[in-house]
């Protein structure tokens, strides 16, 4: 039996009630008072469950139309705010919907914008922003090196001082890169999941989003004072690295929300993909956590989200994964952050270099990123209201304490 299989089934018979499909509520003021969950409207706590199953991007519209009626949060209690709300609400479905209908020729302008439109609503609602604050100017961020480029990887992202992005940012509670940071798209690519498919023939970057899959305990069934989780897509440069032990710890220190790891991370290669198996010292249940499902039943089978295991991954799309902080940062950027960075580029891209834009996305042309673009684009529009849905009720949360 090969070893990742039998560590496998060991694990499997420690696993516990799968928690895929409930609301993640991390980072929120859930963690601190989850009775926080009594004072969300059944529109809202809809509205929190959407990264779960964001494939049918008419839920997440629908929820968000919803949400007009009724503004969230801080655009709930000011009527000035719930019109920004409202208004950029709709702008932000405008775009998107008309981007389905658009080729990649203007295609990423219209998500840009309706990225950028969503942004202003979950200002809007968030109490975390004052009233000068929740209304921001600028992008942000600006392009380097697009003039005439043919290696899309190589394209720059520079964070600015300040703008839409930096105010998203602090609304959710979220770190971004610091002021005059560039960072690449070989860089930002891979901190999406949904660019898995198509990340093109070779590896654009060490630091990838990784498939998080927790059970309950160690690999030994005798070992129930840890916890353990599989980490899907380490790259191949990270297993086959000569001295690999110190360049694997190196690498995850990238990665600070897995820290305190105990034991020596286990690398099995199988079927193309790397994985990590890691261990941390285990986290007794919360005493009332039971009863608190007992009273609300829509977190029934959802573990204590007060435990650390939760904290080290991010739900998205309905999985779990664990992200990494870029260039020396404490903690990994909110993924709706990272959509804002890679879809400035491409319709910087589309929009001011038209010739260029139009030799990138020619699927004929040898080694074109055509696809890898496509494929982001289209899956946008289906994360981009998901993701909004979810920072909403986020926002929402924070504003109700």
């Amino acid at each position: 039996m090969r070893e990742e299989d039998r560590c496998t089934r060991d694990l499997e018979q420690q696993r516990p009630r799968p928690w895929v499909g409930r609301p993640a509520w991390q980072g929120s003021a859930l963690h601190e008072n989850p009775e926080n969950v009594d004072r969300l409207p059944s529109t809202l706590q809809g509205m929190a469950s959407m990264e779960s199953r964001w494939r049918n991007r008419n839920d997440s519209w629908r929820l968000l139309r919803g949400a007009r009626s009724r503004p969230v949060g801080m655009a709930g209690r000011e009527p000035k705010r719930g019109r920004t709300f409202q208004a950029a609400l709709e702008q932000s479905e405008q775009f998107l919907r008309s981007a389905e209908g658009a080729g990649p020729e203007t295609r990423p302008l219209h998500i840009f914008y309706g990225l950028s439109q969503a942004g202003r609503a979950i200002a809007a609602a968030s109490s975390r922003l004052n009233d000068f604050e929740y209304r921001p100017v600028g992008h942000g961020m600006r392009t380097q090196d697009t003039r005439d480029q043919t290696d899309l990887w190589r394209v720059a992202i520079e964070v600015t001082k300040s703008g839409t992005p930096q105010v998203v940012a602090k609304a959710l509670d979220s770190v971004i890169w610091p002021a005059k940071t560039q960072l690449t798209l070989a860089e930002l690519w891979p901190l999406l999941p949904d660019t898995a498919p198509e990340r093109g023939p070779h590896e654009l970057s060490w630091f990838t989003a990784l498939r998080y899959e927790h059970l309950a305990s160690g690999p030994r069934a005798s070992r129930l004072d840890i916890e353990s989780a599989w980490l899907s897509g380490v790259p191949w440069s990270i297993y086959e690295k000569p001295g690999s032990p110190d360049t694997v710890e190196q690498w995850l220190t990238s990665y600070p929300k897995l820290a305190g790891w105990l034991e020596k991370p286990r690398l099995v290669a199988h079927g193309g993909n790397v994985r990590m198996l890691l261990t941390w010292p285990a986290r007794v249940e919360h005493a009332g956590w039971r009863e608190f499902q007992r009273l609300n039943p829509q977190l029934e089978g959802l573990p204590d989200i007060r435990a650390p295991w939760v904290r080290r991954a991010t739900q998205y799309g309905g999985e779990w994964w664990a992200l990494p902080a870029l260039r020396g940062m404490s903690e990994p950027v909110h993924p709706l952050l990272a959509w804002w960075a890679i879809l400035l580029a491409l319709s910087s891209l589309a929009r001011y270099e038209p010739e260029t834009w139009a030799h990138l996305i020619d699927v004929d042309r040898p080694a074109s990123p055509a696809v890898a673009i496509e494929h982001l684009m289209e899956e946008a529009l289906s994360a981009i209201p998901a993701l909004t849905a979810a920072a909403l009720a986020h926002v929402s949360v924070f504003a109700s304490r």
